[in-house]
């Protein structure tokens, strides 16, 4: 048996090394006995003199005792070290890891939109979700708009928080969109908590092909083919204004839709876009119509408008034709929200140019009549010298009615005469609410005198008119 030098620990024969300390026992020989320096040596109780010597053995038994008494308290000490050492660890991290701190650094970041820390302490299980600071605007938002949801969504942490869940076992029916869960572990030993996401997705549905989607003006895709549903995602939950875009032959259309995924039970929010879009088949009695669409001419004719569109039903459809040489504009048709067929009738355009011909020709009628009446009482007013028997038929201040006001007594010879032969209109032309316009006249007139035989002259005016609401007719107001 033997012991080291250093420590006093026991060990074996054929040790070369102590296995507690790690001295060398190789320098010491088992069949030598330690060679003790008696000068050096001072043994309680028992003085060294010459009459009492000191055995070697005894010392080595003694060295050997101490040695190991002080072995055992060193690693007494070391252990109550390590305990402390532990238990401060495990204090520490139970409270670095305290799911009731993520509820409240999440409503610390909510409040003073910290989205740096926000996205550290949100996670998503769907890996193709990336949550960053750039993202994560529209739950802010949503918050912000919404601060009832928001009070439940805090509330429904702060009871995940008394007994969190592992992220793996969320149900992805469960009704909340936020959940505090245990996700891996902190420091390999201590839970880590993080706020679960459930991601959210929108299945987008529309009637017509090459329909083009933005979410938040960024484009994230289009229609493949005439009804069809197509799903984007995934999103952070909160509210997105998704555009629809599309740009056909003969409509081009842009529509915002407002979505909220945070109140989707299972994440997914349908949306259906341009739900009045559809073709249409054109009719007509007048097959070689043009098709007009919000005033711009297709270029397409009714007779090959069988499968028209698409179109929406803000669209105004009508067409033009030729009849009887004139260009008639049929009646406006709104598209109605289900339409598949249009019967595009010019009926109300033939009657309106009926209508308006017999209008015109009542104007040229009473035009006529002004023009025989005016030239009569004309030559009357210079045959007696009274003006005011042609001023009826003028408007009162015109050029005409001043002119014929100072030339009537200027043309007044006592024993000459005149008369009208005859007074015809040879061109008309009128404005669209009939109330002025212009005529151009012929006119034949016979002077008479006392001196020469009769004579007939030729005139030809061009005169302006206006109708004057106040003797429900029309008057001349000047001459060319």
């Amino acid at each position: 048996m033997k012991f080291c030098t250093k420590c006093g620990n026991e060990a074996k024969e054929e040790q070369t090394f102590c296995t507690v300390c790690g001295n060398n026992l190789k320098i010491e020989s088992t069949n030598e006995t330690r060679t003790v320096d008696k000068t050096n040596l001072s043994i309680k109780d028992e003085p060294l003199d010459e009459y009492n010597p000191i055995k070697e053995d005894d010392i080595n038994e003694k060295y050997t005792t101490n040695n190991i008494k002080s072995s055992k308290k060193f690693r007494i000490a070391i252990a109550l070290i390590l305990i402390i050492i532990i238990v401060v660890i495990i204090q520490v991290g139970n409270s670095l890891s305290d799911p009731r701190k993520i509820t409240k650094r999440f409503q610390q970041d909510i409040v003073t939109n910290n989205t740096s820390d926000l996205a550290e302490i949100l996670y998503c299980n769907d890996a193709r979700l990336e949550i960053n600071s750039n993202n994560i605007t529209p739950l802010l938002n949503y918050f912000k708009k919404d601060p009832s949801h928001y009070n439940k969504v805090i509330e429904n942490l702060n009871n995940d928080a008394l007994s969190p869940k592992d992220v793996s076992n969320l149900s992805v029916t469960s009704s909340n969109t936020l959940t505090l869960a245990k996700v891996g572990k902190k420091f390999l030993i201590f839970p880590n908590y993080k706020i679960s996401i459930k991601p959210s997705f929108v299945d987008i549905t529309t009637t017509v092909k090459d329909v083009s989607f933005s979410i938040n003006n960024v484009i994230i895709g289009k229609s493949d083919t005439d009804k069809s549903t197509k799903e984007f995602g995934p999103y952070i939950p909160g509210t997105y204004s998704i555009i629809a875009n599309y740009k056909g032959p003969y409509v081009t259309l842009s529509k915002p839709y407002l979505v909220n995924t945070m109140e989707s039970s299972d994440g997914i929010v349908k949306l259906s876009v341009f739900e009045d879009m559809n073709n249409l088949n054109i009719t007509s009695d007048y097959p070689d119509a043009e098709i007009f669409v919000n005033g711009k001419d297709t270029k397409v004719k009714v007779n090959n408008a069988a499968n028209f569109g698409p179109i929406d039903s803000n669209s105004k459809i009508y067409a033009t034709t030729v009849i009887d040489g004139k260009k008639l504009k049929s009646e406006e048709y709104s598209v109605a929200e289900g339409a598949t067929d249009i019967n595009i009738s010019f009926e109300e355009a033939i009657n309106n140019r009926n209508n308006a011909q017999a209008q015109l020709n009542g104007v040229k009628s009473q035009l006529n009549d002004l023009l025989n009446n005016y030239a009569t009482a004309l030559t009357d007013a210079i045959n007696m010298n009274n003006f005011s028997i042609v001023g009826g038929y003028l408007t009162y201040g015109s050029e005409l009615y001043q002119q014929l006001q100072e030339s009537v007594p200027n043309s007044y010879v006592n024993g000459s005469l005149e008369s009208v032969v005859f007074a015809k209109i040879i061109d008309f032309k009128i404005s669209e609410d009939t109330q002025s316009g212009s005529i151009t006249t012929s006119e034949k007139y016979n002077f008479t005198t006392m001196d020469s035989a009769p004579t007939d002259k030729i005139f030809s005016h061009t005169y302006n008119f206006q109708y004057n609401n106040d003797v429900a007719s029309y008057q001349f107001t000047n001459r060319k």
